[in-house]
């Protein structure tokens, strides 16, 4: 596989990440909206009713933009963490079993040792991720791209991501379970 198909899938499944986290958002702002709505209509005076209905599309315009904001909004950031950790859950699969094998040869004797086992594959193998999707704002150019793509590009992005995000936390767990076997034979 070439680098800009990589670049290419990484930056899909970024971006399926980012609008599974809006839509998820927007359901859960519909139920606080629908919990707190009474507050304004039955609890405050006409004054602040008023004053109220005024600011409201003022403040939803801030909220839209410190939420929605494709460079520094809430989302994309958020997406960034979560990106980062199921990208991180790839390697993780090596760094467990090297963390597993430190403790297995070295036991407790060299406690940098197995610090340094468990962070170097995860941090060498987040570098092409890295490069791949956050330099130069890749992404948002991407991002454009995407969002011309019609439903069906959409739909099969959405399982490759699922996939992508099952199969992050399986290496998780198959690379604690060697690390633990190999702990226990001890």
């Amino acid at each position: 596989m070439n680098y800009s198909r990589f670049e290419y899938i990484l930056n899909a499944i970024h971006y399926c990440i980012w609008r599974g986290d809006i839509k998820s958002g927007i359901v859960i702002d519909k139920v606080i909206h629908a919990l707190l709505s009474p507050i304004p209509k039955y609890l405050f005076t006409k004054e602040y009713k008023k004053k109220y209905y005024e600011r409201l599309p003022r403040e939803k315009k801030l909220l839209d933009k410190y939420l929605y904001d494709k460079e520094n909004g809430f989302y994309i950031g958020r997406t960034n963490y979560i990106f980062g950790f199921l990208y991180s859950g790839y390697p993780c699969f090596f760094s467990f079993i090297l963390g597993g094998l430190g403790l297995r040869f070295f036991e407790d004797k060299y406690p940098l040792l197995n610090i340094i086992l468990l962070g170097i594959p995860i941090g060498i193998g987040y570098i092409p991720a890295y490069r791949a999707v956050f330099t130069k704002d890749k992404y948002l150019k991407y991002y454009k791209k995407f969002e011309k793509k019609d439903a069906s590009w959409h739909k099969k992005w959405k399982w490759i991501t699922i996939a992508f995000f099952i199969g992050s936390w399986i290496m998780m767990a198959m690379g604690w379970a060697v690390a633990m076997w190999g702990i226990l034979l001890l």
